[in-house]
């Protein structure tokens, strides 16, 4: 029998093809139609996920890219902000996971767990004080994941996804 070991390769300059290319996918995957429209979808992988846009944070020094490998094939990945790279000022020193996605063909492989335990293990490496995150209010299975890793809520944001406005809610597991 083939081990089907999950592992974690951090992301570099040279891989920000293929890191386009899977977030795309797997945000659109989560996020299309029937959830959102097409139109408001395309706009925001226009916006978001271009190689421009991704190249850009690859080169951020407090942002953190990791791809989940399964026998070496990119199954998913992170991207985890630290300092002036998070997308909302939090006291303290917290680890942001802004994006986790793992392609639909690999979910319930427990990918999306190993790059939570990832994060978590970065976090305490460069001595976080807690790791915070946004879920989307309209996907109750996320929620209910991140409330299982031991994430509670602590607030609430919007955003934009093309001309709609949604809301995240504000997670955050004290480490």
């Amino acid at each position: 029998m083939i081990s089907q070991e999950i592992r974690l390769v951090k992301i570099s300059l040279t891989d920000s093809e293929k890191l386009t290319k899977i977030g795309r996918q797997t945000f659109y995957d989560a996020f299309g139609p029937p959830a959102n429209t097409e139109e408001n979808i395309q706009s925001y992988l226009n916006e978001k996920f271009t190689l421009e846009q991704i190249t850009k944070e690859l080169q951020h020094y407090n942002s953190f890219f990791y791809f989940a490998m399964l026998d070496n094939i990119i199954t998913g990945y992170i991207k985890l902000n630290m300092g002036d790279a998070q997308t909302e000022p939090m006291q303290g020193n917290p680890l942001e996971i802004e994006r986790i996605y793992v392609l639909n063909r690999y979910q319930g492989r427990k990918i999306g767990q190993s790059l939570v335990n990832e994060s978590i293990r970065i976090a305490k490496e460069k001595n976080a004080d807690y790791v915070w995150l946004g879920v989307w209010d309209q996907n109750p299975g996320a929620i209910r994941f991140y409330q299982r890793n031991g994430f509670k809520t602590i607030d609430s944001h919007e955003f934009m996804l093309g001309t709609e406005i949604q809301t995240d809610i504000i997670m955050k597991l004290e480490i």
